[in-house]
């Protein structure tokens, strides 16, 4: 039996020197068979139906503690073991520190009588090896408390994935591993190991248990919802004073799906697909944002309730960013971007996988606004950023709210139909078109909107570059009805500078539902070419594009010799459904609200642009 477990070991590729004996490995060798056999030619006072007895009280509640005693060549000891009431559940047992005996004790303190006979060697041994064969088996939603000895079921990775690294963030990493199927309930596992998928652990750098309930709550109680665009939590665990989370690992982020995608098909795939991940990204944020947390989204000792200490700039020191009243009782986002949206080539979670894949909301647990609080691991003053996706109110020092999220998912619509029509160049050739010299970091600020300052007053307006831009958008050769009324809704819902007046997630989703079902049933509606003519001449100042390298690089897409245009005003405003949104909202069973501006005008760790810190 020894000799057989020692085969089928496998060192796990955390803690080197450290073995799993996989569960399913015990079932088959631990027999009730071979257990009797152990117990007879050890104890020959027993009777053949004393030791079928306790082989089977052995399979059915002490399997891992007889493979640990047969490991170590003490097997027989289990009737002795047993009849002192001690099965799995009593595992791991305890070895108290510089004990030069090697005593082993149960959970309660009490002394196990029936291993003070062997020498300490024999107990040190079995110290070490119960850990091989206790790794615990992951559940769906199921939180561990696991001591620092344990031999996490990971196990190590193939070829093909022996290259991905850990991913350090100011607040976590996260890293790949490979559980063995039998050690996990995730979905359904594969006979072989290496065709297991993997999971991404995300291991906080906090200690502190708020910290870990922000993280983890929303996800928990979001994820028995199953929502197709919403990252799953799959299980936590703590351990070594650190609290892990594990979800389901990424093929990409949406940034490194648009690069590794660089020119499209314009085709009804495409098309609908690229629709589909937007509407279920509303969808999911309205999930988001309609979730009451118990743990408030701000942060402790930032100078009051809802308050966050931020960076505001090289030489400015730190500024105070409020919470909006009452906002920090509801779940928000904070850090929408392309990075934070997720691509699945397969969704192991969902009974009915799109071909194409699937986008999903990642890092929602915290509330966080871009990182920019003062509890980040980095010195304020030496930081020179400028998040590309926040909205203007950070700037001016407004209190924020949930519809900071809204402003930042309008920026990533704007990339995703730049991608849709153009490619992703084109998305970095936006960036660049756009990008201001900041006077007090001197590097390009790549916002969608401007700060000016009007009589003393500092007031925000939509960057006029990214009005050029999507006037050029309207003008390409592939523009649909259906890309024109998305790109209207971006700029008249979601970029705009009034947080109050920009579309609520719920009312977004409805508007996303009624273009996704024209375009369904519409082809015309969904690709026919209906380019407009610009009118107010600003898409002139836009780049005009070279002919596209297909490399996926910056400056595949090169403007010519054009200046960049100023700041204005101009904000678009261009109704995309005619019924008032509390009436539809009715409709189709949502409590109603009261529009605020009706008639009214109004974003796992892949690749970053070096040129803007996100």
């Amino acid at each position: 039996l020894k000799e057989q477990l020692d085969n089928a070991r496998s060192e796990c590729p955390l803690r080197p020197h450290t073995f799993l004996v996989p569960k399913d490995v015990q079932q088959d060798i631990i027999t009730k068979a071979a257990i009797v056999d152990d117990i007879k030619a050890h104890n020959t006072d027993i009777t053949h139906k004393e030791a079928e007895e306790y082989a089977e009280k052995a399979c059915q509640d002490a399997r891992c503690l007889y493979a640990t005693l047969a490991y170590i060549k003490h097997g027989a000891d289990i009737c002795a073991l047993l009849n002192e009431g001690i099965n799995d559940h009593a595992l791991p047992l305890v070895r108290k520190p510089n004990d030069r005996n090697a005593s082993l004790y149960l959970q309660n303190g009490s002394l196990v009588k029936a291993m003070t006979t062997w020498r300490p060697k024999h107990r040190e041994n079995f110290d070490r090896v119960q850990w091989w064969m206790t790794s615990p088996i992951f559940e769906h939603g199921a939180h561990y408390s696991l001591d620092e000895k344990t031999v996490l079921p990971f196990i190590p990775l193939d070829a093909k994935d022996a290259s991905l690294v850990k991913k350090q963030g100011g607040y976590s990493e996260v890293y790949p591993v490979r559980i063995h199927p039998a050690h996990h309930k995730f979905w359904k596992a594969d006979t072989w190991q290496e065709n297991e998928p993997l999971v991404a652990v995300k291991q906080l750098f906090s200690s502190d248990e708020t910290e870990f309930s922000k993280e983890s709550t929303i996800l928990k109680a979001l994820g028995p919802k199953n929502h197709a665009n919403l990252i799953k939590l799959l299980a936590t665990y703590e351990m070594g004073k650190r609290y892990h989370l594990m979800f389901p690992y990424a093929n990409a982020n949406l940034r490194k799906y648009w690069e590794d995608h660089p020119f499209p098909a314009f085709n009804k795939d495409t098309a609908l697909w690229s629709l589909k991940q937007m509407c279920g990204i509303a969808s999911g944020l309205q999930l988001i944002h309609a979730f009451k947390v118990t743990v408030p989204l701000s942060v402790p000792g930032a100078g009051g309730a809802g308050s966050l200490d931020v960076r505001l700039g090289k030489g400015k020191g730190l500024g105070r960013l409020k919470v909006e009243k009452g906002e920090q009782w509801f779940g928000r986002h904070g850090d929408i971007k392309p990075e934070n949206v997720l691509w699945f080539a397969e969704d192991q979670c969902s009974a009915h996988p799109h071909p194409m894949g699937v986008l999903k909301i990642a890092d929602f647990g915290l509330g966080r606004f871009h990182g920019r609080d003062s509890r980040s691991r980095v010195n304020p003053e030496t930081v020179i950023s400028s998040p590309t996706y926040e909205p203007p109110e950070c700037k001016l020092r407004l209190p924020v709210s949930r519809a900071y999220d809204i402003w930042s998912l309008g920026c990533i619509y704007l990339e995703f139909i730049t991608w849709i029509l153009r490619g992703s160049p084109a998305i970095d050739a936006f960036a660049d078109f756009r990008g201001r010299e900041a006077t007090d970091t001197q590097i390009d600020d790549d916002n969608f909107f401007t700060i000016v300052n009007e009589d003393g007053v500092l007031k925000a307006n939509v960057r006029e570059g990214v009005l050029a831009w999507t006037e050029q958008l309207h003008a390409e050769k592939n523009c649909s009805e259906l890309l024109h009324d998305l790109l209207d809704l971006t700029m008249s819902e979601l970029l705009v500078i009034e947080s109050e007046k920009r579309s609520k997630a719920s009312w977004l989703h409805v508007q996303l539902k009624n273009l996704l079902g024209r375009a369904e049933s519409d082809p015309d509606y969904l690709l026919k070419p209906v380019p407009r003519k610009a009118v107010s001449g600003r898409s002139n100042s836009a780049p005009l594009l070279d002919t596209p390298k297909i490399d996926g690089k910056r400056n595949s897409v090169t403007f010519l010799d054009q200046e960049k245009p100023a700041a204005a005003k101009t904000q678009f405003k261009v109704p995309v459904i005619d019924n008032p949104r509390d009436l539809v909202l009715r409709n189709l069973g949502t409590p109603s609200f009261k529009p605020s501006h009706v008639g009214k005008t109004t974003t796992w760790p892949v690749s970053q642009r070096p040129q803007f810190a996100r």
